[in-house]
């Protein structure tokens, strides 16, 4: 008998620690209630936030390929080097005929200085159209890549 005395006096001493680590638990769940209804929240909105995302990049995706496809497949930019070349020997031919005449070429093209100004803009014009373009590719390719967080 004297055994289960101090087996009693053992579990009674034990019961204060039992309710302070069952109050512990309490508090901890208390406290961390509003996280965890936070992070559900977030979490559960988070499909349809998404799918939001996707429909906005598809959408400007989209607008942004038929914009530069309609520019580069049926615009005439694509086309301008080889449109500025033929130009060059057109004038050139031109000058050394309106020469032999004894006149300018302004006498003959009314729009003569302007397309000497095109022309000589026209290595630096195509470069720069060429570049942005290849920037564009480049720059939608790597913005639209996206961290993988999971």
């Amino acid at each position: 008998m004297n055994t289960n005395k101090t087996v009693l006096s053992i579990l009674d001493n034990l019961k204060p620690a039992k309710k302070a680590v069952e109050l512990s638990i309490v508090n901890d769940i208390d406290s961390n209630f509003d996280y965890l209804e936070q992070s559900y929240s977030e979490a559960s909105y988070a499909p349809d936030l998404f799918s939001e995302w996707t429909d906005r990049l598809n959408d400007f995706n989209t607008e942004m390929s038929i914009e530069v496809d309609n520019f580069m497949i049926n615009g005439s930019a694509r086309g301008f080097e080889e449109a500025s070349a033929e130009m060059r020997l057109w004038i050139a031919d031109l000058e050394v005929k309106a020469d032999e005449l004894g006149i300018t070429p302004n006498d003959l093209i009314s729009n003569y200085e302007e397309i000497k100004e095109i022309l000589n803009n026209a290595d630096s014009v195509e470069e720069d159209f060429r570049s942005s373009y290849q920037e564009l590719r480049r720059e939608s390719n790597e913005r639209f890549g996206l961290a993988d967080f999971s």
